[in-house]
């Protein structure tokens, strides 16, 4: 009899953590959450929020939510803090690589891109964040299914990346869709378009 009250505990177990486990790791928000559900700390328009997290992580400094009333949250993504005075972005290259790190750990394969354009007017290293200002580089990993990832199921992909503010400042950005991010977009387009 012992053995399988165990048995049923176990499953038990296991359902729950299937059930909520699949988007936990973006900051502690579910896909579908309502809004009604999140802590708002601002709200942007009716599909954008700035929201504080269940998980907050020291890197990031503000958090936002794309949502819809028919599909809850459908995006979550961290804006890190601003790293100054740093042109030759080794301070946010740094950042950026213990992320990567974490998070390659935890969803495996990944596609990483960075370089800078031909033709580049800021191609000096010491104008490593000023070509990122004027979108003549990228640096960014994404994490999905069409790289191979460790995805877990309702999450649609990941994406990091480094931003720039001015000319020696820049910051991180991590971005967890959810797999009802494309129907939670089409809605606010129609929203969009309501009006033309």
């Amino acid at each position: 009899m012992l053995n399988w009250q165990l048995i049923i505990i176990a499953l038990t177990t296991l359902l729950a953590m299937s059930g909520t486990g699949a988007s936990a790791q973006a900051f502690g928000i579910e896909k579908g959450n309502p809004i009604g559900s999140l802590n708002v700390v601002r709200e942007v328009d009716e599909f954008y929020y700035i929201v504080t997290v269940p998980k907050p992580h020291p890197e990031f400094e503000s958090y936002s939510v794309r949502t819809s009333s028919e599909t809850g949250v459908c995006q979550v993504t961290g804006i890190g803090k601003d790293h100054d005075s740093d042109r030759y972005g080794t301070s946010v290259k740094s950042a950026f690589s213990s992320l990567s790190n974490s998070l390659n750990n935890i969803y495996g394969a990944n596609k990483s891109y960075d370089f800078i354009q031909n033709g580049a007017l800021w191609d000096e290293p010491n104008e490593w964040v000023m070509s990122l200002k004027q979108n003549e580089r990228f640096y960014r990993t994404y994490w999905n299914e069409e790289h191979k990832s460790d995805i877990p199921e309702g999450l649609k992909g990941i994406g990091l990346g480094v931003y720039a503010t001015s000319s020696d400042s820049a910051y991180v950005k991590l971005t967890y869709e959810f797999d009802n991010f494309d129907v939670c977009l089409k809605i606010s387009e129609s929203q969009d378009e309501s009006g033309l």
